[in-house]
């Protein structure tokens, strides 16, 4: 009777103790278990695929911080399953109460007609009074908003020219819209001090939010991500940042940020100096004005397409909504992948948006061997 009662009592503490990792607010891989970092690279929609998830585009690779040493995988699970990578880290966002605070924002949110001005970013942040996550991604009118939410203050809704209908609420799903091309997400894990960081950061990016859950108690301990949650923006010069961002596990990201008003593109004039590394970038180059290869001072050369043997797929940059960098060559200093939500383009100059860096060389790796072919230099840079 006394063994099946410590039996009883060993198995009630493990499931308590595996209830309490698995219900921590950070980002999770498949298994849901909590991972200080991942990211996730969508595959596009190809009809001549043997695999039913990329013929629907639906599939995706991806490397968790555990499993980065083994490169790219690809996930057996549709990334509109609840229990895909971003279904189980947004599970917070759909089953919880309002005692957390999230921002989700999107320049082409659920719902609504995609914006011309201000931050063309997208992404969610989810906080408790102890730690949370940062994911960023590429996905127009994604991720749904749920119930248990509010919309951006009045003032903040008026200054863009959209349409406003309500957004129906929902739990976790993926857009059919998102199936056709390829597209990016990072998720950072991190610690109640890196909220505040990341929230003068999307100041600068000018997110647009379409749905917010801010409790007073934590607007009261994240003030400055409540005001990028309202939509307060940077007001005065330098309208460009750069800050460093500290995962749960002490790996350093560094963010770059720009505003509207700085009308230079982010990539050549920003992040590449900085990085002092020569950048291979991957954006969207349907729009006007894409910009090309800038070979002047440290080189932003523009990815012409991507090859994946891991899903024996290979596709070109027309099929692809991603926004990523990676330094073209390594060394212990360059070893850098970028993954962001704003474009090589003309357009772009006077949007704001980021890019968030990570110096890892199993990364680079991975993100440089998947680069099939580059855009050349102009010729008056040769």
């Amino acid at each position: 009777m006394l063994m099946r009662t410590c039996v009883v009592f060993f198995v009630f503490i493990v499931s308590k103790l595996l209830i309490g990792v698995n219900t921590q607010l950070q980002c999770k891989d498949e298994r849901n278990l909590p991972v200080d970092w991942f990211v996730m690279y969508k595959l596009p929609k190809i009809s001549q695929s043997s695999n039913d998830l990329i013929r629907k585009g639906l599939a995706y690779v991806y490397m968790t911080s555990n499993t980065i040493i083994d490169g790219w995988k690809l996930s057996k699970k549709s990334i509109g399953l609840e229990s895909s990578i971003p279904g189980r880290t947004l599970e917070p966002l759909y089953h919880q109460n309002n005692s957390i605070l999230w921002t989700l924002y999107n320049d082409h949110a659920p719902n609504k007609t995609a914006t011309v001005k201000y931050g063309h970013s997208k992404g969610v942040v989810i906080a408790d009074t102890h730690q949370g996550f940062w994911l960023i991604h590429s996905v127009p009118r994604y991720p749904p908003a749920p119930d248990h939410s509010t919309d951006p203050p009045l003032r903040a809704r008026k200054e863009r020219s959209v349409d406003v209908k309500s957004l129906s609420d929902a739990g976790y799903s993926y857009p059919k819209t998102g199936q056709l091309y390829g597209q990016s997400f990072l998720c950072i894990s991190v610690d109640k001090d890196q909220f505040d960081l990341i929230g003068m950061q999307l100041m600068y990016n000018e997110i647009i939010t379409y749905k917010n859950n801010l409790p007073e108690d934590l607007t009261q301990q994240y003030p400055v991500l409540t005001k990028a949650a309202n939509r307060i923006r940077i007001k005065n010069a330098p309208y460009n940042h750069k800050t460093s961002i500290q995962s749960l596990s002490g790996t350093e990201f560094i963010s770059f940020a720009k505003s509207d008003k700085w009308e230079k593109d982010l990539y050549d004039e920003f992040v590449a100096p900085q990085l002092g590394a020569d950048l291979l970038a991957e954006t969207w180059v349907h729009g006007p004005g894409i910009l090309p290869s800038d070979c002047s001072g440290t080189k932003v050369m523009n990815i012409k397409s991507i090859n994946f043997p891991e899903a024996n797929v290979m596709f070109t940059s027309l099929q692809d909504h991603s926004k990523w960098a990676v330094s073209n060559s390594a060394n212990k200093n360059h070893n850098w992948v970028c993954i962001g939500d704003i474009n090589r383009a003309s357009s772009q100059l006077e949007r704001g948006g980021g890019t968030v860096c990570l110096n890892s060389q199993n990364l680079w790796t991975s993100y440089r061997h998947i680069v099939n072919d580059v855009e050349a230099c102009p010729k008056k840079w040769l």
